[in-house]
């Protein structure tokens, strides 16, 4: 056996083994799915229809034409071919789905801050944390579900093709004719079809009638039916005769076929398989807001991490240094931002359907307007889709001339003279020989019911008229036939113009043909190309030959032609001037049929006369058609009858072609204009490719074929002077089988770099190959659409465009957009509206990002000044989902700046938000914004008793509004609440007391420094049982909380550091006299007081007494052994960010303690905690010395300021209430029963007993109640299970400091928040426009002056609604300080239209001569400044 360590080195090895082929295969797969997809982009490769058919084809296929396959061979096919049936793709569930909605990188930072929230909480228990977590999850959440309702591009496309599977199919096997489900169609079926069929796999045709054709619309584009025959008429399966394809229709006649292909194999199944494994591609905005969403988050976490190290180096406590790195992720993160681009998007895509365009992927509208190339079908988007007589040929006066019918491609004009006999003949037989009707239903009106026609008054019934029109998406109107025509699509164009042209109801088709009964007909067929129809007139009773058909054949079968209304001989100039002219026609992609026709002879040719094709002697017809003569038989036999040899009368040409819309030429001249190229991709002939691109402006110049062609033709030579150079054309028209997926870059380069260029025959391989190209060479490209055809091209495209109305299920799922009216001018409109969508995102964007710094700046001048907060984290969210929303939202109703369409299409690495942006939002306009809100900031503090030298290192989120401030003053008074001055005390060196706790600055006063007392005790663990009104249970514990002690607070005052109460907080609307006397137990007062107090808040604040380091022990020894020194941290008698030092004591010098040892500069774990309760009584030694109540002095409460007090207060409206302090006992007034002042504590009489509304009365003051409430007061202990019994005395505490700084900062930070607004405000306005003056563009944009009109509401709500204000922490501003601001904001206004004035006169502009494209030079400032 091997050794451990050699067995350990086998395994390793079979495991590396294995892994490195787990990767191959990994590997392998990726490339096989790569060779896979472009193996599928090649054009289908199927040698079937070449086969020759007894001895390979049907050999091969192991079938008889006559029997058909066997039951038993059908099964084994099936299991090996497996169902006929596209496969369908890996469905991901949706769980799966919606969660890669939550955890996109966005997402998941908005997580991770939310996180951190939560643990905020569980550590503090601080609200705030709390709900700003439960906001942060709701953003992402919401944002989530608006995503994840989108539907799944690849599950819809794929349930489409499932619609081309016909339900079941007739099929040959063992001998007879059954039906069976299409699913279980296998190679080798012979296969019956008919007209109305969908074609259920590709199969080879056996057998058809004559008539046989098939709808290759939704596979190659070709509007017309194709006709097909048991014959190999070209060696491209597409373009073969004897080949029918899965998913296409049988408008007419019926086959016989073989099946070669089912399921995937199939020409669809390919299809399919392309469009599934063709990628969507990522949009532009997709990509932008990405990119900026990762440059905002590297910021916000940069930031974040960067300032919570640099926390933990200064010693900043951990939760505030998490509440501090939240802050700096969310107000760096502009949360709104998703939600504001999805309404904008959704704003848009509606205003888009109001044009007729159906927006399915919001995102697709923008990149629509960032296209550079579209790549446009042809068939129903840019023609009508309606086969329409363009042009007609008949006899003028000397000769035939042709003449224009009204149409697009003839831009509507008529020119041909419809009284002209010659032209009615033409007309006649266009309406006789035409076996098209129109739909009877489409004639008339019908009720809701759709069954019951409609009646007037009279009780006829109520016609529609025959056309009208429509408007399109774009405003245009077009012609539409509101009579719906059956049949074939050329047959239904004439049956339209000659109804169009009636003038009665004897002219009209139904008037023609009641009056010419038809005798006898002959259907077209593709051996002759004629159609023949033998008529009667009614009025003689004549019978007339009438002949439709290719122009070749119909001319040659004519001796004679109408000119001038007369039967003239055809000269042979004439007969080539007729062929000129078709040449022409068809030159211009006209489709053209010839007419003739021949008054038969009555005395012959009644009806009596039997008319035939043929018969048993004579294989031509027994009338006149104009057969040349030929004495041959056929194989039956038969002789040609003379009769048919007589020439007919040529009467004319129509010329019929699917116009273009009318629209399309403005519109294709706007892409010009704007910079997009215009690409032609159809699967039509080149020659009416080119034709229509003419007409519609695709096309403007000569053509490298032309060229060619003109130099053969010519016979120029390259040293000619008229020689044309092919290789300067600027346009090109490219036949489908000059390309292909393995053409070398270099290629397809040469032919994309020509300026007009039009694709022709093209496969939907090749599409997507050419989509690609495009994309290739960088272009933001747009396809449209109808077929099943263009899809995989649709879904490669940046954005793709179905048709609504011709457009297929297929092509529809796998586009982005859908035109309502198959219009190309809505592209163009869609154009406008995407540049205006991207204008608008970078507007909106640009307003938006300019509130980060004014919310960022808080937080780095908190951190690096250590100036208490203007800006919390609730705030911030209140401004990015509240204030801000609506304006940005408003940026979607902005009107286009004047040359939208004038500029080139975005560059594709043009950013949505660049440098420049970063540059105009936060170097310039947001700095303005922070500018203004720390002025208001400091304005705000300062009229409330916080001037600015004092602000720099005190803003500790922990002792702010926390604490008492002590600080030292120069000059000014201490004050009453009456503020009446005491003259006897100096703030310099007097501590204010009792009964004048306020400074008042006065004419000279100065608060020359601030600070906090030093936190000089923590005590490890937990106090169980808790109560913070009983000094037993704290048990010298304080969670590890640094807390203030007796010594630290006397160690200020020793340095003339004194408590203080700004006189101008209590001139303001939010003091409280109760400040100065707060009942410990009112759950309404600070956070850190009240029933539910949480710990570690509260050990880190006031609490309901004093700790004391000296009186820890019974002995007061003070002895180092006692106090318990711990960590190296200095006691300062200052209390901001560890670094800032103050100028505190080197020792502290108790009176207490100075005999027993000094004790040092150091933290301590063991203190005592005292407040007269519990335990302890008022006078207990241990405390006696924190405590110093004396109550048979003149001293009515405890010397010591700091200490709680205890009294009854009687007030009618608060019964619980402390009452009002009186420094000396002599002066606490007494009362009678009635409540009448009578006497003071030392002078008064047996019945002035009796307390004084409003004061505060301690133990041992001897009153009692009022008589009339029927109580005695007795002294007890504090702890009570019924806290608002008015016998009982309340615990109290003067927290006037800690609330006065509070509170000013409450009114403060709302006041920052305000000036945010005003400055938003500023910059809504400058962000209207990126180039034109906000004159020019005008305030007509009335959502945005909603928006500002709300903003200015809900701000309004904000600060002054209860509860809002509170949960936000906003107050009631004054309206004076709303003010500070406004000269910022003007400032943002006049700043930004001089950039934007200089802008456009150091820019130049220029326009081009062919395009008329406006191109600008830009100047020195628009590419420094411009965003």
């Amino acid at each position: 056996l091997p050794s451990s360590s050699h067995t350990s080195s086998f395994v390793g090895g079979v495991h590396l083994k294995k892994m490195a082929v787990m990767d191959f295969f990994r590997r392998r797969k990726s490339v096989d799915n790569e060779a896979q997809h472009d193996d599928l982009k090649r054009n289908v490769e199927v040698t079937a229809h070449k086969e020759d058919l007894e001895t390979e084809l049907l050999q091969r296929l192991g079938v008889n034409q006559y029997t058909g396959l066997g039951s038993d061979a059908a099964k084994t096919l099936l299991t090996d071919h497996g169902p006929n049936m596209l496969t369908p793709p890996k469905q991901t569930p949706a769980w799966v789905k919606f969660l890669k909605e939550l955890t996109g990188f966005f997402s998941l930072l908005l997580w991770g801050g939310s996180i951190l929230c939560f643990a905020g909480y569980l550590i503090d228990r601080s609200q705030d944390h709390l709900f700003l977590g439960i906001v942060l999850v709701l953003v992402v959440v919401v944002t989530g579900i608006f995503s994840f309702v989108q539907n799944s591009k690849s599950e819809s496309l794929m349930n489409s093709f499932k619609n081309m599977l016909p339900p079941k199919v007739k099929v040959l096997r063992d001998g007879t004719t059954d039906e069976v489900v299409a699913m279980q169609i296998v190679p080798g079926d012979i296969v019956f079809v008919e007209a109305g069929d969908l074609i259920p796999a590709d199969i080879r045709v056996l057998e058809c009638s004559d008539n046989f054709q098939v709808d290759n619309a939704a596979l190659t584009g070709e509007s017309e039916p194709q006709k097909r025959r048991p014959v190999c008429s070209h060696d491209d399966p597409l373009e073969t005769q004897n080949l029918c394809f899965f998913g296409t229709q049988v408008p007419e006649g019926s086959c016989k076929g073989v099946v070669i292909a089912t399921g995937d194999k199939t020409v669809m199944g390919r299809i399919a398989a392309l469009a599934m494994s063709t990628k969507n591609e990522q949009t532009p905005i997709n990509k932008e807001i990405h990119h900026f969403i990762l440059v905002i988050s590297a910021i916000a976490m940069f930031l974040g991490v960067l300032f919570f190290l640099l926390n933990i180096l200064i010693g900043t406590p951990y939760i505030e240094n998490l509440v501090f790195m939240i802050g700096i992720i969310v107000a760096n993160v502009p949360e709104g931002l998703l939600a504001t681009v999805t309404v904008c998007l959704t704003l848009t895509a509606k205003r888009m359907h109001e044009k007729k365009v159906l927006v399915k992927n919001l995102e697709g509208v923008e990149t629509l307007g960032s296209t550079t190339c579209i790549c446009s079908d042809k068939t129903g988007t840019l023609t009508q889709n309606i086969m329409t007589v363009a042009q007609v040929v008949y006899g003028g006066i000397n000769s035939f001339v042709t003449e224009d019918a009204p149409s697009s491609f003839t831009g509507g004009k008529k020119t041909y003279d419809s009284t002209n006999i010659c032209f009615q003949k033409l007309m006649r037989c266009a309406a006789l020989c035409n076996v098209a009707t129109f739909n009877e239903s489409s004639k008339w009106e019908y009720d809701e019911d759709g069954e019951t026609k409609k009646v007037d008054h009279y009780g006829n019934h109520i016609p529609v008229p025959f056309k009208g029109f429509v408007t399109q998406g774009d405003g245009s109107t077009i012609e539409s036939y509101n009579w719906k025509p059956v049949g074939n699509a050329s047959e239904c164009a004439m049956i339209k113009i000659v109804q169009g042209e009636a003038s009665s109801d004897e002219n009209d088709i139904a008037g023609i043909r009641s009056s010419h009964p038809t005798k006898f007909a002959i259907p077209f067929n593709s051996k002759n190309k004629y159609q023949v129809h033998v008529h009667e007139n009614s009025k003689n009773g004549q019978h007339v030959v009438l002949m439709k058909g290719a122009p070749e054949r119909v001319l040659e079968r004519c001796t004679h032609a109408v000119i001038d209304g007369k039967v003239v001989a055809l000269t042979q100039g004439e007969r080539t001037n007729i062929e000129k002219q078709q040449e022409s026609l068809s030159s211009n992609g006209l489709r053209c049929l010839g007419f003739a026709e021949l008054d038969l002879d009555p005395k012959v040719y009644n009806n009596n006369y039997k008319y035939s094709a043929d018969d048993d002697h004579k294989y031509s017809p027994n009338f006149p058609i104009g057969d040349k003569e030929d004495d041959s038989k056929d194989k039956n036999g038969r002789e040609q009858n003379p009769i048919s040899r007589k020439g007919l009368v040529f009467i004319g040409i129509m010329a019929l072609i699917d116009p273009p819309r009318p629209a399309v030429l403005g519109a294709v001249e706007k892409c010009k204009t704007a910079g997009i190229k215009v690409i032609m991709v159809t699967g039509d002939h080149p020659i009416t490719a080119q034709a229509i691109a003419y007409k519609v402006g695709i096309l403007w110049s000569k053509t490298r074929g032309d060229m060619e062609k003109d130099n053969v033709k010519f016979g120029r030579e390259l040293s000619d002077l008229e020689f044309e150079n092919p290789d300067d054309a600027e346009a090109i028209v490219v036949p489908g089988h000059t390309i292909s997926v393995d053409m070398e870059e270099s290629d397809w380069d040469f032919i994309l770099n020509h300026r007009q260029i039009v694709f022709a025959r093209t496969s939907p391989q090749q599409k997507l190959v050419i989509v690609e190209n495009c994309q290739r060479q960088g272009h933001i490209v747009a396809v449209t659409g109808d077929g099943v055809n263009d899809s995989p091209a649709i879904k490669k495209a940046d954005i793709g465009i179905a048709m609504g109305i011709m457009g297929s299920e297929v092509s529809k799922n796998a586009a982005d957009m859908i035109l309502l009216d198959d219009n190309f001018a809505s592209i163009v409109k869609g154009v406008e509206e995407g540049r205006l969508i991207f204008d608008n995102l970078k507007k909106s964007i640009a307003y938006t990002i300019q509130s980060n710094i004014p919310e960022i700046t808080p937080f780095l001048a908190f951190i690096i000044f250590a100036i208490p907060l203007p800006l919390t984290t609730f705030l911030i969210l209140a401004i990015d989902l509240g204030t801000d929303m609506i304006p940005a939202i408003s940026m979607a109703y902005e009107r286009p700046e004047a040359d939208i369409m004038k500029r080139p299409p975005r560059n594709s690495k043009a950013r949505l938000v660049s440098n420049r942006t970063i540059q105009f939002s936060y170097g310039q306009i947001g700095m303005i914004q922070a500018l203004a809100g720390f002025f208001t900031y400091m304005i705000v503090l300062n009229d409330y008793g916080y001037p600015p030298n004092i602000l720099v290192n005190r803003g500790h989120s922990e002792v702010w509004g926390h604490q008492p401030m002590f600080c030292k003053f120069k000059g000014g008074h201490y004050v009453n609440l009456d503020g009446d001055i005491n003259e006897n005390l100096n703030p310099a060196i007097d501590s204010p007391t009792r009964e004048y706790p306020f400074w008042f600055e006065g004419l000279d006063g100065e608060v020359h420094d601030c600070g906090y007392a030093y936190n000089s005790f923590a005590g490890d663990g937990k106090p169980s049982d808790f109560d913070f009104r009983d000094s037993a249970s704290y048990t010298g514990q304080t969670r590890g909380k640094h807390t203030g002690t007796i010594e630290s607070y006397e160690a200020l005052t020793q340095n003339h550091y004194f408590e203080y109460i700004p006189w101008r907080g209590r001139s303001s609307s939010f003091w409280d006299n109760r400040y100065l006397n707060w009942n410990t137990n009112d759950s309404n007062g600070p956070g850190n007081l009240g029933e539910d107090v949480e710990m570690l808040p509260y050990f880190g604040g006031r609490p309901a007494g004093l700790w004391s380091l000296c009186e820890q022990t019974s002995d007061q020894s003070c002895e180092d052994q006692f106090c318990g020194e711990k960590g190296s941290a200095e006691i300062r008698g200052a209390q901001v960010p560890k670094m800032a030092i103050n100028a505190d004591p080197t020792r502290f010098d108790f009176a207490d303690c100075s005999s027993q040892g000094e004790m040092t500069n150091s933290l301590y774990d063991q203190a005592k905690f005292c407040n007269g309760q519990g335990s302890e009584t008022l006078t207990e030694s241990g405390c006696a010395n924190v405590n110093k109540y004396d109550i048979d002095s003149k001293v009515a409460f405890p010397n010591n300021p700091f200490q709680t007090f205890y009294c009854m207060g009687f007030d009618f409206e608060n019964r619980d209430s402390c009452g009002r302090l009186t420094d000396e006992k002599e002066s606490l007034p007494f009362c009678d029963a009635d409540g009448n002042v009578c006497g003071t504590f030392d002078s008064r009489d047996a019945e002035c007993k009796y307390m004084c509304e409003g004061y505060c009365y301690w133990p041992g003051s001897e009153a009692i109640n009022p008589s009339k409430l029927d109580q005695m007061s007795t002294f007890v202990q504090f702890r009570s299970e019924t806290p608002g019994d008015g016998n009982k005395y309340q615990q109290c505490l003067n927290i006037a400091s800690s609330e006065s700084a509070y509170e000013a900062l409450k009114h403060a930070q709302g006041a920052y928040f305000v000036s945010i607004v005003i400055g938003q405000i500023a910059g809504l306005l400058v962000c209207k426009t990126r180039w034109l003056s906000i004159k020019s563009q005008g305030m007509k944009n009335s959502f945005m002056l909603f928006g500002i009109g709300t903003e200015i509401l809900l701000v309004c709500w904000l600060a002054y609604f209860k509860p809002i204000n509170i949960a936000l922490g906003t107050r009631d501003i004054k309206l004076i300080h709303w003010f500070p601001a406004i000269p910022f904001a003007i400032f943002i206004f006049c700043f930004d239209e001089t950039r934007k004035a200089l802008m456009r006169a150091t820019s130049k502009e220029r326009t081009d001569p062919i395009t008329r494209q406006t191109i600008r030079e830009k100047g020195w400032i628009e590419r420094n400044f411009a965003y």
